[in-house]
């Protein structure tokens, strides 16, 4: 597992180089279909994740937001270039490229990579979350005044969480933020700055949990879906809560009976 984890730290910091060249305020964008934006760092980004995965493992599938080559294998290279592409579009420094090698729907290594602050991390599943070389744990705080959690919902998004996200902020006195990237927050929960993230998405966002799905884990922290099952990361996913082991089941009380918009 130490050849892939080392194959997709290399290609973090080539993608990391690509988003710093792109990056200023006002980088011109696209429209999707879905009504997400598109920049031209996401789109060469993608591609250079797979042309590098195909010259080295050919056989692997790899599942990108922007461009995908299926070639029905086990493994999976599950591909987020640019994860806020919004905030990057505007000149703001909080976005980051996220890769996973999931296997039968389970990742099994991640790394994320923020060029911004020059900060890699990392897990293979088994054997422990890093922030560069230096061993992370999520914090044990419950749900209370001094807990933190990021909410992250799109006015697109296939989940609703904002009104009972709201609710549960006001129930137990926690601060709640929305910072513009799941995985650069979730990242913050995997080193104990932040206790919780809760993501709305669904058709094709397992791009965006997949690689901070085991570097939370391996943290010490739990992942569901919004109603605190497991899930595969090679699909769609029905959205996701990633937090500290003594507020999870909390935040799962109140995005359970949710429904799709």
């Amino acid at each position: 597992m130490d050849n892939y984890l080392q194959f997709a730290k290399k290609l973090a910091l080539t993608a990391g180089g690509i988003m710093l060249t792109y990056f200023k305020q006002g980088v011109e964008f696209t429209v999707k279909k879905d009504k997400s934006i598109v920049t031209e760092a996401d789109i060469k980004i993608n591609q250079m994740v797979i042309d590098q995965i195909t010259k080295i493992y050919p056989v692997h599938s790899i599942l990108g937001e922007e461009k995908t080559q299926d070639n029905r294998s086990d493994f999976a290279w599950v591909c987020d270039p640019i994860d806020g592409t919004v905030p990057f579009s505007k000149g703001i420094p909080i976005s980051v490229f996220s890769l996973a090698l999931v296997k039968n729907g389970e990742p099994q290594l991640g790394v994320v990579y923020d060029p911004f602050m020059k900060r890699m991390y990392s897990a293979v599943k088994g054997e422990g979350a890093f922030l560069d070389d230096r061993l992370i744990m999520v914090s044990d705080i419950r749900a209370k005044i001094g807990a933190t959690i990021n909410v992250e919902w799109w006015f697109s998004a296939q989940y609703d969480i904002s009104r009972q996200m709201y609710q549960f902020s006001l129930d137990t006195n926690t601060d709640m933020y929305q910072i513009g990237s799941v995985t650069a927050a979730s990242c913050l929960v995997a080193s104990g700055q932040l206790e919780a993230v809760v993501f709305a998405g669904g058709k094709g966002k397992n791009v965006d949990i997949a690689a901070v799905k085991v570097i939370v884990e391996e943290a010490g922290g739990v992942v569901t879906d919004l109603f605190g099952s497991d899930q595969r990361y090679d699909d769609d996913i029905k959205g996701a809560v990633l937090a500290n082991k003594k507020i999870h089941q909390t935040i799962i009380s109140y995005t359970q009976d949710l429904k799709k918009v």
